[in-house]
């Protein structure tokens, strides 16, 4: 029954990915508030209840005291990168069961998911005894202000699922702390370098500008993984990675590293500036926190990353940023210590931007168990387990809460190293994925409602 309505639906649900899909609300921009209200309009036109707010948006279906939430975020990251799929980032491309578009991954087949799981329930009346609220956010990529002001002001849901990591139940989230660094002495032949649009999105392409001399540029010219030129009395080097999100960043490589690498691995570079950048290089060629003394692991929430999104030299001084993701081995106060020491021992002061501790649902909560219930004759996979998510969620500010996916079908599109993914050029998710995710999302809400 549910599976026959999802395929009679296929072209609308389809149609209202895109609509949004075309909309650039890169966050932070003013295109984030005319998505929430052309979200607003695809809940209202299906006859539900919404509420719009300055960065947010809620929708309802409602039918009894005990509620369940879906939180998804329409707000995207920059589509930086060179595109092949599509004509433009924000003009969708539907191709052999594939749907490309920046953020049709991440996030906003998620708003879609929502509005079909309750249209689902209402239009075939399914029974259901709680209501649902729907939460559409519109800057999950940068402060997550949009749900920190709903918690503030609003009854939480008795439980919610989170549409923005993957299958089958995710507990909860690593510790995230973002900063910002300045190396405080002066660099005698490197003049500049820059690349990154975002801290979490592992640094894909940089470029850097160096004094010229003929040594040097001879030796950087033999590096055929750079493309080197000289520009009158200075060389320029350009470097290609691979771009990831930053929680996820093992089959990475910072192009910000490659050039760094390059200039140490180099006879003719100077030996000052070698010594000025060398805790940068380790950390943009590594991805452990080794080079910080903050290298963990711990059984629930895995290893510390520690990752580069963005280089550039503003000032006269070099800036970069890290994207550090941590369990339970150091609390947040005893990474920044740690942290503080290295740096300044290296000359370089930091800027905290955003900082959370981890966070975890026990694995025994009465709602993941409804999920996992559903997660496993859906699929077949009695094996399966929950994890821990190392990204960062709306989950970490809702307590009573867990994170699932929205596809569960990832075919191979045979795209270049560093495209196809959340966060990369080419960004795509499945057609026939997220239509089974909707399917299923729908059995875990009715398990759910069992349990109240």
């Amino acid at each position: 029954m549910i599976r026959k309505y999802i395929d009679e639906h296929k072209n609308d649900i389809i149609s209202d990915l895109c609509q949004i899909v075309r909309i650039p609300s890169v966050s932070g921009t003013p295109y984030c508030a005319d998505v929430l209200k052309r979200i607003k309009e695809l809940y209202e036109k299906n006859g539900f209840c919404s509420e719009l707010y300055e960065d947010y948006l809620l929708s309802y279906y409602k039918n009894g005291e005990h509620t369940i939430g879906l939180f998804a975020h329409a707000d995207v990251v920059e589509a930086s990168g060179s595109w092949k799929m599509c004509q433009s980032p924000f003009e969708p491309t539907v191709s052999d069961g594939l749907i490309f578009g920046r953020g049709v991954l991440d996030d906003k087949i998620a708003v879609i998911l929502s509005l079909y799981a309750m249209k689902i329930i209402k239009e075939l009346e399914i029974p259901f005894e709680s209501s649902i609220l729907c939460f559409s956010g519109s800057n999950e990529e940068t402060t997550m202000q949009d749900v920190k002001n709903f918690a503030k002001s609003h009854t939480l849901p008795d439980f919610s699922l989170v549409m923005d990591a993957a299958f089958p139940v995710y507990l909860g989230d690593k510790g995230m702390l973002w900063l910002e660094c300045t190396l405080n002495r002066e660099l005698l032949e490197l003049a500049d370098i820059f690349g990154g649009t975002a801290i979490n999105i592992t640094l894909g392409k940089a470029s850097a500008r160096i004094k010229y001399s003929k040594v040097l540029y001879d030796e950087l010219k033999e590096r055929k993984e750079l493309l080197v030129t000289r520009e009158n009395d200075g060389i320029v080097i350009e470097a290609i990675g691979v771009s990831n999100h930053g929680a996820m960043p093992y089959n990475a490589v910072n192009a910000g590293g490659m050039i760094l690498n390059a200039l140490f691995e180099s006879g003719s570079f100077a030996q000052d500036d070698k010594k000025s950048l060398e805790l940068l290089r380790r950390l943009l060629t590594s991805y452990d926190g080794a080079a910080l003394g903050i290298n963990a692991h711990d059984e629930i929430f895995r290893d510390t990353t520690v990752t580069n999104g963005m280089l550039r030299v503003e000032n006269g001084k070099l800036k970069f940023t890290l994207d550090i993701r941590y369990g339970k081995t150091y609390s947040g106060a005893q990474m920044l210590e740690k942290i503080g020491r290295v740096l300044s021992e290296n000359g370089i002061s930091y800027e905290v931007k955003k900082y959370a501790e981890p966070s975890a649902i026990s694995r025994d909560n009465k709602y993941v168990q409804a999920c996992m219930q559903a997660y496993k004759e859906f699929t077949g996979e009695k094996s399966a387990e929950p994890r821990i998510n190392a990204g960062g969620t709306y989950s970490r500010y809702l307590p009573s809460s867990c994170e699932i996916g929205t596809t569960l079908i990832w075919p191979s599109a045979n795209l270049p190293s560093g495209h196809g993914g959340a966060h990369q050029a080419d960004e795509y998710i499945s057609i026939d994925g997220f239509l089974s995710a909707l399917e299923l999302i729908v059995k875990m809400l009715i398990e759910c409602d069992k349990k109240k």
